[in-house]
């Protein structure tokens, strides 16, 4: 906060800087001009110039400027940039530019941030638009991001302490993974193929076009890959001798783990997979999964088909591409599959994650004991 004032009657102007979380609470910092147009314009310089970080009234006499939340998040974020995935650096964006400054004192000092700021953030905090109380999940969300940009904070020496380790995580709600039946995703592709025929005899579409969201999904189902690791593999990663597909890290995409792996591929996915590879260019290292006109699918785009999809199909409005993912998973462990040969699949980073989906296996459960027991 701060404020224009006029010491003496025809005196010089000021600006005036106030932060309760600072020793002595106002600053003065003196703007050399007794004409208030002249003073008005350099008010708006300084106060811009303190929101930056660029300028610390109370920093003056030792000589040195403290960096501010906002230049802190700034650094942050271009860190970010060079290191992540641009879904990570739109994550940390979202959770530290919309939603952490936005609730903070302007120009606050990143040091001088503290689990005071953080708490009503975490708890007890509404939508902005509904007002309705935030889920767990977008509590845990924000609890995650902010334990990640402070903890950045401190190995650059911006702060002594992270003030996360001072709040208490928010619980984990129950919420089950959301995953298709069998005759769920029948009636999906039953809806993708009537509408492909529909505009194709109303001559709207092409030949070919939309049944690729069907080779999408299908893969999906079968692998429990990701939408990322779908959309970038490439057919070097294709092994059809042994069966296996290999996830790779490139220059162009990370895992989620940042670990590689091999699964196995069904037969069904086998079967995909030499169909779409009978009828590409001859390309070693081309996309196994294209568009129509052979160029490399876009993830927002195919999530946005398969959302229209859903819909069309009357499916639970909670079901969203990342739910095939869950589909996988949610099948294997219904026929008896161990959860950690499920995590391999999936390429969890902990047997916890994998956890999520033990209640689907209940008869497993119950022979497991039973054998052993008796």
């Amino acid at each position: 906060m701060a404020r224009l004032r006029k010491i003496g009657k025809g005196g010089h102007y000021y600006i005036v800087f106030y932060d309760s979380e600072r020793k002595p609470k106002e600053k003065s910092v003196p703007l050399k001009t007794t004409r208030k147009d002249v003073a008005m314009k350099k008010f708006t310089r300084k106060l811009a110039e303190y929101e930056r970080g660029e300028l610390d009234p109370w920093g003056q006499r030792k000589g040195r400027t403290e960096v501010t939340a906002k230049v802190a998040v700034e650094r942050f974020l271009k860190h970010c940039k060079q290191h992540n995935r641009p879904k990570t650096v739109k994550a940390y964006r979202s959770a530290l530019e919309t939603t952490l400054l936005s609730a903070l004192p302007a120009g606050i000092g990143i040091a001088h941030i503290d689990a005071s700021h953080l708490y009503p953030l975490l708890y007890g905090a509404k939508h902005f638009r509904t007002g309705e109380p935030l889920k767990p999940a977008t509590l845990r969300y924000r609890y995650r991001h902010f334990a990640g940009f402070f903890s950045w904070c401190k190995d650059a020496g911006l702060v002594k302490d992270n003030p996360v380790d001072n709040v208490k995580r928010p619980k984990d709600g129950e919420r089950i993974p959301e995953f298709l039946t069998p005759a769920q995703l029948e009636r999906l592709l039953r809806c993708i193929d009537a509408d492909y025929e529909l505009n194709v005899a109303g001559g709207h579409a092409r030949d070919g076009e939309v049944l690729w969201l069907k080779d999408l999904i299908l893969l999906a189902v079968n692998t429990g890959l990701r939408m990322g690791e779908l959309v970038s593999l490439r057919w070097q990663d294709v092994d059809f001798d042994s069966g296996f597909v290999t996830i790779r890290n490139r220059e162009d995409f990370q895992t989620k783990s940042g670990n590689e792996r091999t699964i196995p591929l069904s037969s069904q996915a086998v079967d995909i997979l030499r169909r779409i590879d009978r009828k590409r260019e001859d390309q070693h290292d081309g996309f196994v999964l294209t568009g129509i006109a052979g160029a490399p699918l876009n993830p927002e785009y195919a999530s946005k088909r398969f959302k229209h999809y859903v819909r069309k199909a009357k499916l639970p409005e909670i079901i969203r591409f990342h739910s095939l993912r869950h589909t996988c998973a949610s099948w294997h462990v219904q026929r008896g599959v161990p959860l950690s040969v499920v995590q391999a699949i999936l390429g969890h980073s902990s047997i916890q994650v994998t956890e999520r989906y033990s209640h689907l296996a209940p008869d497993v459960m119950t022979a497991a004991v039973r054998s052993t027991f008796g």
